[in-house]
């Protein structure tokens, strides 16, 4: 747990402070955006549930784990049934972004049951029972044959408790005391399966967006981080030098991270635009659809419609489509 143990010691940059400045100037208009999309929260919730559960994988797993893009479609519904490993995965994915952004669940909360029951859901099918566990570390050596292991579970319960302590004194900025959470949880080894990147950034998205950066229940984080997946892979693996001294080099990581927030929420600012305006039309939604094919090429795909209208369901453009 270097970062959180150096929190106090670290010197936050000018332009660091003043990019968190203007994303809480942003994070103002939260009211307005949560009374404008509540007549279509669960619609909107489901699309994004969808969207982030389809990046997610891609940024994550799809390397390792290759299914054709519309078998990926098909997953999403709740009829179909996986039949391989990484389908399982997939599924495992979908359900935590759908929980995640269904507003009658419960809010998750930072301990270490949640975090492991979170591990088992996103990892269930795909990893053996014996993998989702926590490691064991050697404490104490009684003889030169007895050991005595202990859980790392009880490090991560110690980290934790120095983040809630944090929280209540109210004297380190949200989103820079969860990345330094991440970055200890992910360099710890804390777990038995290898990597702990997947399951550290659904961690770090949602503690963030409990706590009031809510551009990502209207906008998806995680297509947006697949175009800059490199990038902000390089940054992360940056983290590794120095972290075990206590010298993480975490700034870059952070500048990445709050122009990402940044530019979500000029994202959201022109979706609402747009809900805004057509909300208001004169004419049918399946009209104004009419008129944006007018102005596609000659040949276009159902995608090049969602991409102008990612606010107006399936079943409207089929219908559109077909008349």
């Amino acid at each position: 747990m270097n970062c959180i143990n150096n929190l106090n010691r670290t010197p936050i940059p000018s332009d660091v402070f003043m990019a968190s400045v203007r994303l809480y100037y942003r994070m103002g208009k939260n009211d307005y955006y949560e009374t404008l999309f509540r007549k279509d929260e669960a619609f909107l919730s489901q699309r994004l549930a969808q969207a982030e559960a389809y990046s997610f994988f891609k940024c994550f797993f799809a390397q390792d784990n290759k299914i054709p893009e519309s078998r990926l479609r098909t997953l999403q519904l709740d009829s179909s049934v996986a039949k391989t490993k990484g389908e399982v995965l997939y599924k495992n994915i979908l359900q935590i972004f759908q929980t995640i952004h269904n507003k009658e669940a419960q809010k998750f909360h930072l301990n270490v049951t949640e975090i492991v029951d979170l591990a088992r859901i996103l990892y269930g099918g795909y990893l053996s029972s014996e993998k989702i566990q926590y490691q064991k570390i050697e404490r104490h050596r009684h003889s030169l044959v007895s050991t005595e292991l202990t859980s790392k579970r009880e490090l991560l319960e110690e980290m934790i408790a120095k983040v809630e302590e944090h929280k209540k004194q109210k004297s380190v900025e949200t989103i820079y005391l969860y990345l330094n959470f991440m970055i200890d949880f992910l360099h710890m080894d804390l777990f038995r399966f290898d990597d702990a990147t997947p399951l550290g950034m659904i961690i770090f998205y949602v503690m963030v967006m409990q706590d009031g950066v809510l551009a990502t229940r209207y906008v998806s984080f995680f297509e947006s981080l697949l175009v800059h997946i490199e990038e902000f892979k390089g940054l992360l693996e940056k983290t590794r030098f120095g972290w075990s001294e206590g010298f993480s080099e975490l700034m870059p990581l952070h500048r990445f991270i709050l122009k990402h927030y940044h530019d979500l929420y000029g994202l959201l600012a022109e979706r609402a635009r747009d809900y805004d305006y057509e909300s208001n039309l004169e004419i049918s939604k399946s009209d104004y659809i009419v008129n944006t094919i007018d102005k596609l090429p000659e040949v276009f795909s159902k995608e090049d419609i969602r991409l102008r209208h990612p606010l107006i369901s399936d079943s409207t453009i089929n219908r559109t489509l077909q008349r």
